[in-house]
């Protein structure tokens, strides 16, 4: 998946560039089984780590755990509190149009995974739900 730049990371966020960079290389390999994988035994949080061992199915078999799981070590550098979906579940996977690390404010500045474009962006989720009021009565 696409990603913010490193200067855009450490800015948002307060982060090191080691961690932005960090970030940056989670993102771009789940577009890679084994890439990810190693990524994620080698380099991510301990957290991560765990939740990974915990699945009872392999989170490296489909682009959708592969970006579960990126998300989920994503979180814990910036220092979210969870990956939340935004938007109706869509009807091939059930999987939503967006997710988002949650940074405690709807307004707050995180980072937005949008699965049309495969690509992580910096902004706020407040916004996006604004635009479509109608997401509220169906999730």
């Amino acid at each position: 998946m696409r990603s913010p730049s490193t200067k855009a990371l450490v800015s948002a966020f307060r982060i090191t560039r080691r961690d932005a960079n960090l970030v940056r290389k989670i993102a771009h390999a789940t577009s890679d089984r084994e890439q990810l994988e190693r990524v994620i035994e080698n380099h991510a949080p301990e957290a991560t780590q765990s939740y990974v061992r915990s699945l009872h199915g392999d989170p490296y078999d489909s682009q959708i755990w592969r970006v579960t799981v990126a998300l989920h070590a994503i979180n814990e550098i910036i220092g979210g509190y969870g990956v939340e979906g935004l938007g109706p579940p869509r009807a091939d996977d059930y999987a939503p149009p967006y997710e988002f690390v949650n940074q405690g404010d709807s307004y707050a500045t995180t980072l937005i995974y949008k699965r049309a474009s495969d690509a992580l962006s910096l902004g706020d989720w407040g916004s996006i739900a604004e635009r479509h009021p109608s997401w509220e009565a169906t999730s």
